[in-house]
C-alpha cells in the first residue's frame, strides 16, 4: 500500500529527528500528505482538508460541547474562514483516531497542539503517528493528565522539556448572578471608534497571560461588527473594562477575553462587564463558558460569584531546550 507509513522503529530510523532538522524524506511525506488523507496502521489519520476533518470529528466533539468549546470554535472558524489572516507559515495539523472516530487533535500555528480528545491508552500511538508524520510541535494544550503523559512521551530522549506556560480552569454558567451593588457607570457595546482601544487591550491580555497571538486586528473588527464586544464606562464616560465573546458553537458561547487595565482593577468593573457580556451570550446560546488563569485567584473568585462553576482544568505547555 504505497500511501501507508508504518510507525515502527525502521521508519523512525529512516526519518530521523523531527525537530526541524529532519532529512529530505520528510519533505516528500509532507508534500504527499497535503494532497490526500492517510490512514496510519495504529488508527490515527491525517488530512489537510478541513471538510474531511469536520466530517470525521464533529459528531465526536459535539458529544460534550462544553469541554470541547475550543476545538469546536476553531473548527467552525477554519470552515468559515472566520479566523483572519494566519500569522504563521507552518501547516495546520488535523488528525483523528479512526474506527469509528474516537480521538481528535489539531494545531493552528503559532498555537500549540490541541489535544481535544485522546482515547484512553492512545497517547503512545498518537506520539508515534505524529513523529512519522513529521510534526514539529511548539507545545501542547489539553487536560492536565493527558498533557503530562503526552509531553513525557513526546520529549523522551530529545534533551528538551515541557515548560508549563498557562494553567486554566474551564467554568460553565449555572445561573447568572448580577453584581450587587454594581459599580458606578454603565455598559455599552463596542463600536468602530473603539477598535484601537480594543486591539490594545486584546494584545495586553495576551501578553499578560503569555498566550500566542492570532490576527488580533481582524478579531476585534469581526466582534465589533457582530456586537460581541462589551465595554464598561465609568461615571465620567471613560472606558475602564472590556469583555468579549466567541460566536456560539453547538449552542455554547465562550466569554473571553476579559480585560481591565491595572489602574482600574479591584473596583468591580470586570465583574460587571462580564455579567453584561454573559447576559448577551445567553440570548444567542444555550450554555455559556469561560476560562480563567488558575494563577489569578481574584478572577476565579469573581466568576464563581457570577454563577460560574468549575468544569475541568487544562494546561498549556511549551517545549523548550534544557
Amino acid at each position: 500500500m504505497p500511501h501507508t507509513l508504518v510507525a515502527g522503529k525502521s521508519t523512525k530510523a529512516r526519518l530521523g529527528r523531527v525537530d526541524g532538522r529532519s532529512p529530505n524524506k520528510l519533505v516528500y511525506y509532507r508534500t504527499r500528505l497535503a494532497n490526500s488523507a492517510y490512514r496510519w496502521p495504529m488508527g490515527w489519520e491525517f488530512t489537510a482538508d478541513i471538510e474531511t476533518y469536520a466530517e470525521k470529528v464533529r459528531a465526536l466533539l459535539t458529544r460534550d460541547p462544553v469541554r470541547n468549546t475550543v476545538p469546536l470554535t476553531v473548527l467552525d472558524g477554519l470552515r468559515s474562514g472566520g479566523m483572519g489572516e494566519r500569522t504563521s507559515d507552518e501547516p495546520i495539523l488535523l488528525a483523528w483516531y479512526d474506527g469509528p472516530p474516537s480521538g481528535a487533535v489539531l494545531m493552528t500555528p503559532p498555537y500549540e497542539l490541541l489535544l481535544a480528545v485522546v482515547p484512553e491508552g492512545g497517547v503512545a500511538d498518537l506520539v508515534d503517528a505524529l513523529r512519522t508524520h513529521g510534526a514539529v510541535l511548539p507545545g501542547v494544550n489539553g487536560d492536565v493528565g493527558v498533557v503530562a503523559e503526552f509531553s513525557a512521551a513526546w520529549l523522551d530522549g530529545t534533551g528538551r522539556r515541557a515548560e508549563v506556560s498557562f494553567r486554566t480552569r474551564l467554568y460553565g454558567l449555572d445561573v447568572l448572578v448580577e453584581p450587587s451593588p454594581p459599580p458606578p457607570g454603565r455598559p455599552r457595546r463596542g463600536i468602530d471608534a473603539d477598535a484601537d482601544l480594543a486591539m490594545r487591550w486584546f494584545l495586553a491580555f495576551h501578553d499578560e497571560a503569555g498566550m500566542g497571538r492570532g490576527d488580533v486586528a481582524w478579531t476585534v473588527r469581526d466582534r465589533i461588527a457582530d456586537g460581541r464586544i462589551w465595554l464598561w464606562e465609568d461615571e465620567g464616560g471613560e472606558v475602564v473594562s472590556l469583555a468579549a465573546r466567541q460566536r456560539p458553537a453547538v449552542g455554547v458561547a465562550r466569554i473571553g477575553p476579559v480585560y481591565t487595565p491595572p489602574e482600574h482593577r479591584r473596583r468591580g468593573f470586570a465583574a460587571a462587564v462580564t455579567a453584561t457580556c454573559t447576559r448577551d451570550a445567553l440570548e444567542h446560546a444555550d450554555q455559556v463558558v469561560l476560562f480563567t488563569d488558575l494563577a489569578n485567584p481574584t478572577s476565579n473568585s469573581i466568576y464563581q460569584q457570577l454563577g460560574y462553576r468549575p468544569v475541568t482544568d487544562r494546561t498549556v505547555a511549551r517545549f523548550v531546550n534544557q
